[in-house]
């Protein structure tokens, strides 16, 4: 898709003016979310089922989605430290998953 400009591709990073009590997110703020974004999306390829990674993928963008347009500071520290629980949830399931996947008596036939 293409932007006219970068307050329409990053509308959720600007705030209004007209909204004086909260405040607009930092560009380090931004640059944290980009980044718990981006890590959550390389933590889904770890996962060891496409199923399990697309629900990862879609789970997280449409989380992005929702609170893009977040101003209060806040919320917004919440909802970074919430994906940044998540984005540990993700490490540790796509691990232990793709231990439990690769162990062979995991798929072995109970034919005793």
């Amino acid at each position: 898709r293409r932007y006219k400009c970068k307050r329409e591709r990053w509308g959720w990073l600007f705030h209004a003016k007209s909204q004086r009590k909260a405040m607009a997110p930092t560009a380090a703020t931004r640059a944290r979310a980009l980044s718990l974004y981006r890590q959550l999306l390389r933590g889904a390829i770890k996962m060891p089922t496409p199923n399990r990674q697309n629900y990862v993928i879609r789970k997280t963008r449409a989380e992005y989605r929702a609170h893009m347009h977040l101003v209060d500071s806040e919320e917004i520290e919440f909802h970074l430290r919430l994906a940044d629980t998540n984005l540990d949830t993700v490490l540790v399931q796509a691990e232990h998953l793709t231990r439990l996947f690769n162990d062979p008596r995991h798929n072995q036939d109970d034919a005793y």
